[in-house]
């Protein structure tokens, strides 16, 4: 109930405390008087002091989940011009200079901008995720809106998960009945009537209330504040038409490979302080050699700025104790990253593919089928609310990067689980079973993501001046030599000689500290030219023929071969031929040696590309998974899934306009097709067998030739079992004329086309 703030306290008579017993103080320096004698004192004094040498053993209670706030505004529309990053709040934001309309974009968090420095005068409130442009909306009337955007002050109001509670009264003061709400309400009262509301109290949260049912009318940003009257939230009249909170998104990461970490030894970003980009296994000081490369410098960790990555922090050496989910931002002090204590002792980046996020949790240990299991795509907020519960033995992160809490709402303990394999509580750091929420840790701008990104530097070591490359360079600029670089995104190839000639390298996702690494050996090595080496959507399937021209004896291949001759007693090539896949051959045992990388098509005359003696091993380029849409040529429309999402046998796989949802965005992985709605199951055929004519759905059993397909680079959707067989969309006049079937080939059919959309 609301009370009023200038009523006299009532005051505390001797009389309140009969009956009730005094606890004696601890740290008093001297006994109590009275009944305490000075035996009892000391041993009461030996409890405090033995129990308090033990309590950092404990885990201590950790509360809600708190995360860094960002926002991007940007001078003009669409996102162009200047750009400003804020990540804190902003009392005076006057001196950003801003045009008639702006850009803005609500990375982490929940914020407010305000007319006014001083967080004063009119405001607008923003939402994570809200990508948004703002005209000037504080011009008064008869002036003119081309007047640049003043923003006077800016505030970040939500910073973690609490979950948001107001409640409604129907007289002032929080008298009369009351109704909560935890949730938006599109129509607070009834028959499209506003409730008669005559005071508010807003418990949690940041909450948006509306004078009218549907959102609309008068708007008011309430924060956790008590409001006795309606014009305390600056309406008018009492009633209350509709609200909503605004709430935080799920965790984010901007620049998965570019990971970058400035740490402080102090609170606040103050101190000495460091940049790392890989692990720390501890920040305690020992009696080393200062050149050693371990040896960091700090004592510990109080502060620090997640620049790119996303990092895991530890309050122990080793990667022990628990665990702290960092994005990037900023972090002044233990507080900010939930912490229970005021140091970090180790920290390290998390490496990993962070699109399509898929978990199994199982009931029993060891993924035992006797007890019930729970898939998850997306957040779960609260295990109790689910016909599996909170009991949790075991974990399979089938895909991206998970955080999983003790407590519900995305509260307690927390650890971070990568892909793979958790068979019992104790792989993932807990010392029991209980997991009640969880959050996937999502890819941020994943359409605008780059697929190759490579960063050069010129001196090893990533030292020097650096160039960003996403795209080929047939030759390095005057005055620049590469000496180490960083594959952020996709696989490169690097060459000796001008125009993508001479010796080549594969270089894959990770660090090259010096030429070495990358597989130039030679001392006076170079590389003059560089090029991304694309994406191919087949199978990986390989034949090496013994004699020219594709004739003579012929050996398959579909995986690696470490030794080709010791394998496969293949010591003689002299013509290959590339039916699927990306294939880096090695003139060395053990992947080692010059490399060639082959895509799809024949080389008749081996020893005229190579002047090797013999290939002596060979592997499969490893793709990352792509996300994309596949667009029919004739018909301009996306291939979907049509249906219910709760059983398989009903859906259909059909050609659909645009709705931007899931169902319409595919994945490539190992030959088959997956939708990303649905990732257990794949794109097959009918049960009545590979054939002309047969439809084209759904299956969640594995290991079927069925399932294999590959996208050629002209369009073609081709079955890997039968090649001559692709994807067209039935057409005709009849109901099903959007139903996908598989047909023969035929040139001249635009129906068997397909534009294949990245994302």
């Amino acid at each position: 109930m609301l009370t009023d703030t200038n009523a006299p306290s009532p005051s505390c008579t001797d009389s309140q405390n009969d009956g009730l017993a005094m606890t004696p103080d601890l740290n008093a320096s001297t006994p109590p008087s009275g009944s305490q004698t000075d035996s009892q004192f000391q041993r009461l004094r030996s409890l405090k002091i033995n129990l308090s040498e033990k309590l950092p053993n404990i885990p201590a209670s950790r509360g809600i989940h708190r995360r860094p706030g960002k926002i991007v505004i940007f001078e003009h529309h669409q996102f162009s011009g200047q750009s400003f990053e804020f990540y804190r709040d902003q009392p005076d934001s006057t001196h950003i200079k801003l045009s008639s309309v702006i850009s803005v974009k609500v990375v982490r968090g929940c914020w407010i901008l305000y007319e006014k420095p001083g967080f004063e005068g009119r405001c607008i409130p923003l939402e994570e995720e809200g990508v948004i442009e703002l005209p000037n909306q504080w011009t008064e009337e008869g002036e003119e809106t081309s007047a640049p955007v003043v923003i006077g002050s800016i505030r970040l109001a939500v910073i973690d998960y609490t979950p948001p509670r107001i409640e409604l009264f129907t007289e002032p003061a929080g008298m009369g009945r009351s109704s909560e709400f935890v949730d938006e309400t599109v129509e607070v009262g009834s028959f499209n009537r506003p409730q008669s509301t005559g005071s508010i109290k807003v418990h949690s949260g940041l909450w948006m209330v509306y004078s009218d049912p549907g959102f609309q009318g008068l708007l008011a940003v309430l924060e956790a504040e008590e409001y006795p009257f309606p014009e305390a939230w600056g309406f008018p009249s009492p009633v209350v038409g509709s609200l909503r909170p605004l709430r935080m998104g799920a965790l984010k990461v901007e620049k998965p490979n570019a990971v970058k970490a400035v740490l402080y030894e102090k609170a606040g970003l103050e101190g000495r302080c460091m940049e790392v980009q890989g692990d720390v296994f501890s920040f305690t000081r020992t009696e080393t050699d200062p050149s050693d490369p371990d040896d960091h410098g700090l004592n510990c960790v109080e502060s620090l700025k997640i620049l790119g990555g996303l990092w895991v922090g530890y309050d122990d050496e080793g990667f022990e104790g628990q665990q702290f989910v960092l994005e990037e931002g900023e972090y002044l002090d233990w507080t900010d990253w939930g912490g229970t204590g005021e140091q970090l002792l180790s920290l390290r980046p998390v490496f990993m593919d962070f699109s399509s996020p898929h978990m199994k949790m199982f009931s029993e240990p060891d993924f035992s089928e006797r007890g019930v299991c729970m898939d998850l795509l997306e957040p779960m907020d609260n295990a109790m609310n689910t016909r599996y519960g909170p009991q949790t033995r075991s974990i399979e992160v089938l895909a991206g990067v998970w955080v999983v809490f003790e407590g519900p709402g995305f509260s307690g303990q927390q650890y971070v689980l990568e892909k793979g394999l958790y068979g019992s509580p104790e792989d993932w750091g807990s010392s029991h079973s209980r997991v009640c929420s969880a959050v996937p840790v999502i890819l941020e701008n994943l359409e605008s993501s780059c697929h190759f990104q490579m960063e050069l530097f010129s001196e090893s070591g990533f030292g020097g001046t650096s160039v960003l490359l996403k795209d080929s360079l047939p030759t390095i600029p005057s005055g620049f030599s590469v000496r180490s670089c960083r594959v952020h995104a996709g696989s490169w190839q690097a060459f000796s000689g001008e125009c993508f000639s001479g010796h080549q390298c594969v270089l894959e996702e990770g660090f090259y500290p010096d030429l070495r690494t990358m597989g130039f050996s030679e001392p006076d090595a170079s590389v003059l030219s560089l090029q991304p080496t694309g994406l191919e959507l087949s199978v990986p399937t390989l034949l090496l023929f013994e004699r020219s021209g594709l004739r003579g004896r012929r050996t398959p291949l579909k995986t690696a071969s470490v030794n080709l001759q010791l394998t496969h007693s293949c010591s003689r090539v002299s013509s290959v031929l590339v039916l699927g896949g990306i294939w880096v051959l090695y003139e060395d045992h053990n992947f080692r040696g010059s490399q060639i990388l082959l895509k799809p098509g024949a080389v008749p005359d081996w020893p005229k590309l190579s002047s090797w003696l013999r290939i002596g091993s060979l592997r499969p380029l490893i793709q990352k998974q792509v996300h994309f849409r596949l667009r029919n040529k004739e018909a301009g429309l996306l291939m979907s899934v049509i249906g219910l999402l709760d059983d398989i046998k009903l859906m259909r796989i059909q050609v659909s306009e645009e709705t931007g949802g899931a169902e319409q965005i595919w994945t490539y992985q190992d030959g088959q097709l997956q939708c990303k709605a649905l990732l257990d199951v794949c794109v097959c055929v009918s049960s009545g067998g590979l054939m002309s004519g047969s439809r084209v759905v759904l299956s969640a059993e594995a290991g079927t030739p069925q399932q294999l397909w590959s996208v050629t680079s002209d369009g073609i959707i081709r079955s890997h079992a039968r090649p001559e067989l692709v994807l067209e969309v039935k057409g005709g006049q009849q109901f099903d004329k959007h139903q996908i079937i598989v047909n023969e080939f035929h040139p001249d059919k635009l129906n068997q086309r397909w534009s294949l959309e990245l994302l």
